[in-house]
């Protein structure tokens, strides 16, 4: 009858304002999912990206730590390398059996349980930093790798922030041996910091230290499209920085750098540079870098460490040269790794002694379990990020750049490959405001945790996708 098709059709006109009702408010027509982990499944060996899964887990109690309900999760190249199988921290921490294994070094979140009897409580908005595990709905963490996240903060921002101050400032100044310029009186020329990959996470952080620290900063960034990023968060510290667009050709890297470095000095100085054929005339004359922070590796090792001042010091801390391409779907994507492995840079130690420049290399992950010496050093990094004597907040400190913001429930292994693919800059992050760990916590007490944290996802949304699209082409 009509009157039946009538009655059906509103029905299903109703059912559709309805479905486009909920949508436009936000409200979620599927239940909440389960606590879940990004993982390695069981079984499932490293090699790829592509095999992190979201999986759910078991809420379980652990004794002595506090139980932090995550809202935001900072990526790392650290992770990439973990999950291709790079790392021998990773691998020793899984067994032969491939046991289920969960990637990530640092998060921010809510405390909502405390075992430990310590100094937090039910409610504390935190960040923190773990030996893997982060890339979790739930993090169970020591009491020392914990600290309080200022008001003033985003989770996002939280994230973003121990793992890359921390890798920072200890190639800098422990491994590295950098000074405070800023407090020697009567030195002889400008100090020059060379950081590259400088408007990633860490390089950013390791400039703005550098510049802190009274040096003259020149930048290495993958693209023209990244020097805005450098200059915005340098400039303002040190008025001569300059910074390179690193290119392909190594010989064509060494010119860009030794002009940089000579653009920086004379600037600096009011002086012309010295005539120079090669690297060595620049370093005889002391118009060479005195502090590296190395990420490249590869063929960019050499022609970086030709222009160490005598008494220099390199700080090495990734190979992202080794990183390899995220669209490279060859059946053997491992022949471009090998090639590389086997071109890898050698050192000669005598070389080093006549030169008398020092090559110190280090791993954050292996430095975990060591809390004390981390703990004064993270003092020490957020005292000179603050510009005061007050090493235990971050109230004065300049939150870091969030670059990118992806979203946990579906997006982790798309934010690897974004982080992979050398386009980003910045912070990359998994914002995590759905966590099902925060489903019973009352609507007020959610209120009083989220700051500014809500527009997050939006401030970045254009910049992400811009990402994904660029390295899918």
């Amino acid at each position: 009858p009509r009157s039946i098709r009538s009655l059906k059709l509103f029905l299903l006109c109703l059912s559709c304002w309805l479905c486009l009702t909920m949508a436009q408010s936000g409200i979620r027509s599927v239940a909440p999912r389960a606590l879940s982990s990004w993982m390695m499944p069981k079984g499932v060996k490293f090699g790829d990206t592509s095999r992190l899964k979201l999986m759910p887990i078991q809420e379980t109690d652990e004794e002595n730590t506090l139980k932090v309900a995550t809202r935001a999760v900072g990526l790392n190249f650290a992770d990439v390398f973990t999950i291709l199988g790079y790392y021998k921290a990773a691998n020793l921490v899984r067994t032969s059996t491939n046991d289920a294994f969960v990637p990530g070094l640092e998060f921010a979140g809510i405390v909502l349980e405390d075992s430990s009897g310590g100094e937090f409580k039910r409610g504390d908005r935190v960040y923190g930093f773990t030996r893997f595990g982060a890339y979790s709905d739930i993090v169970h963490a020591k009491p020392s790798s914990l600290r309080r996240l200022p008001d003033n903060w985003t989770y996002e921002q939280g994230a973003a922030f121990l793992v890359n101050a921390l890798t920072a400032f200890y190639g800098l100044v422990v491994v590295a041996g950098m000074p405070n310029i800023s407090s020697v009186q009567d030195r002889d020329g400008p100090f020059v910091v060379v950081v590259q990959s400088a408007a990633g996470g860490v390089g950013l952080l390791a400039s703005e230290m550098a510049a802190r620290r009274g040096a003259i900063v020149v930048g290495i960034v993958g693209s023209e499209s990244k020097t805005n990023t450098f200059y915005e968060r340098i400039s303002p510290l040190c008025p001569h920085t300059q910074c390179l667009v690193r290119r392909d050709n190594a010989n064509e890297y060494a010119t860009g750098l030794a002009t940089a470095i000579c653009r920086a000095r004379s600037q600096a100085t009011g002086l012309s540079p010295p005539q120079y054929n090669n690297a060595a005339d620049l370093v005889e004359a002391g118009w060479g870098c005195d502090v590296l922070m190395e990420s490249y590796g590869g063929k960019y090792f050499n022609p970086s460490l030709n222009l160490m001042n005598p008494c220099g010091s390199i700080a090495t801390y990734g190979s992202t040269t080794y990183n390899g391409s995220p669209s490279n779907t060859s059946r053997l994507p491992f022949l471009p790794l090998v090639w590389k492995y086997l071109r890898r840079p050698m050192l000669d130690p005598g070389e080093l002694i006549g030169r008398n420049v020092r090559v110190g290399g280090f791993n954050l992950i292996f430095l975990t379990e060591n809390t004390r010496d981390l703990s004064k050093v993270l003092q020490e990094c957020i005292t000179c990020l603050s510009g005061n004597d007050n090493g235990d907040s971050l109230e004065a400190v300049t939150p870091p750049v969030v670059g990118h913001v992806f979203d946990f429930d579906n997006e982790a292994v798309d934010a690897l490959t974004a982080l992979r693919s050398g386009a980003t800059v910045g912070k990359v992050v998994l914002s995590n405001p759905n966590n099902p760990a925060l489903s019973n916590v009352p609507e007020t007490f959610m209120a009083n945790n989220d700051v500014t944290s809500e527009n997050t996802e939006t401030q970045h949304k254009q910049s992400r996708y811009s990402i994904l699209i660029d390295t899918a082409s």
